[in-house]
């Protein structure tokens, strides 16, 4: 997510309709990156900063597959991010990542112009055209979204509120392999609410069939209810791969104190998570370069899920340190990563489905309250 200095009134035109708008402190994380088809909407369309299209969801389908971790049952509706991701990460490419509006506009010419272009056309053949569907800030790549919509239920629950609920507080020691962060793969102690109990307690309806853990950068991963009420195997600890061994080569992180050598970790569980290592997880924030910086108040860590493994060097190691480094523990594309599910700074999760008629909420207006009230807002397949 994109921090504006300040806030202002925007005049814009779509369509020939004349609209004014209260400009957003916040934007999404793929424009954080510097990615240039957002900038260029963003900019054709300043209005929509901080609302449910400043997201890749606009160019981007939400794909039905298995999500990320799960390797069988019935496929769910994963998040935009995770279907790109499945194109180079987990080797599962669907036909198309484009939604129609996104096909459009590559094919005039992926530029201001082509916005201009496909403003009168009806992209998703919704009966609504896309200026029309801009215009009140609905996506003009959905064919199920429409003017006139109401928004989908939501809730906003803090750690204090789930405690109060009788949530109660899990433990559990986490291996979390990566493949580039500089942070390092890592064995850390982990506090925090179990995510199907705070699920629960939120009143999520008995129809959902996944969730998107949204980050404060508007990153998003998906996990099935499945793999949300599962506990997980994990493997013993590999030691002598930190930095006390291997000096700068070294990038595991020894930090919990129950590690025991050739004795398998405890089962764990996709926790909501508070308190690592003994220590809150601090706010989050975007820094001046505009990236996340922080991992909390919240967390959601989860294990790895389909192969419990051992850890592997950075695919950024120097070819000095992978000549160090015993071949298994080399980078190993095949491992799985978890760092990919642990989705840091987490300030809302959509329950999918959303019921019938119903858009999402714009949860980029309760952001900075999740981060300053240790909240999260969620919002989708829920209770009446």
């Amino acid at each position: 997510m994109r921090l504006k200095k300040g806030f202002g009134i925007q005049i814009i035109v779509i369509g020939g309709l004349v609209l004014a708008f209260a400009l957003s402190e916040a934007a999404a994380y793929y424009r954080s990156h510097k990615e240039a088809d957002t900038e260029v909407f963003l900019k054709t369309y300043p209005h929509l900063v901080g609302t449910r299209l400043d997201g890749c969801e606009v160019c981007h389908i939400r794909s039905s597959a298995l999500p990320p971790g799960q390797q069988s049952g019935p496929p769910v509706p994963v998040s935009s991010c995770d279907t790109c991701h499945m194109m180079t990460d987990y080797g599962r490419k669907p036909a198309s990542t484009l939604t129609p509006y996104g096909a459009d506009y590559l094919k005039h010419g992926r530029n201001a112009a082509a916005l201009a272009a496909i403003e009168k056309l009806d992209s998703s053949g919704s009966g609504a055209t896309n200026s029309v569907k801009l215009a009140a800030a609905i996506n003009p790549g959905d064919p199920k979204s429409v003017p006139g919509q109401k928004e989908t239920t939501h809730v906003i629950i803090s750690h204090d509120e789930l405690i109060t609920k009788g949530v109660p507080i899990t433990e559990q020691t986490l291996f979390v392999n990566v493949a580039k962060s500089r942070d390092g793969d890592s064995y850390s102690d982990i506090r925090g609410f179990s995510l199907i109990e705070v699920l629960k307690a939120a009143g999520m309806s008995e129809e959902a069939t996944s969730v998107d853990i949204i980050s404060l950068d508007g990153y998003a991963a998906t996990f099935s209810i499945d793999q949300l009420r599962r506990m997980f195997p994990q493997a013993a600890p590999v030691f002598g791969l930190g930095k006390d061994t291997l000096g700068d080569c070294g990038w595991v992180r020894y930090e919990s104190k129950k590690l025991k050598e050739g004795v398998a970790l405890p089962d764990a569980g996709i926790l909501l998570a508070f308190e690592e290592n003994g220590e809150s997880y601090p706010p989050s924030s975007i820094d001046s370069d505009q990236r996340l910086a922080g991992r909390g108040p919240f967390r959601v860590t989860a294990p790895q899920m389909y192969s419990p493994g051992v850890p592997d060097a950075s695919v950024n190691a120097t070819q000095e340190c992978v000549e160090k480094i015993p071949e298994r523990y080399r980078y190993n594309r095949d491992y799985e990563k978890n760092a990919d599910y642990c989705v840091k700074a987490v300030v809302a999760i959509r329950v999918n489905p959303l019921p019938h008629g119903e858009i999402d909420i714009n949860w980029q207006q309760y952001a900075k309250m999740a981060i300053d009230q240790k909240s999260v807002v969620i919002f989708g397949a829920l209770r009446k």
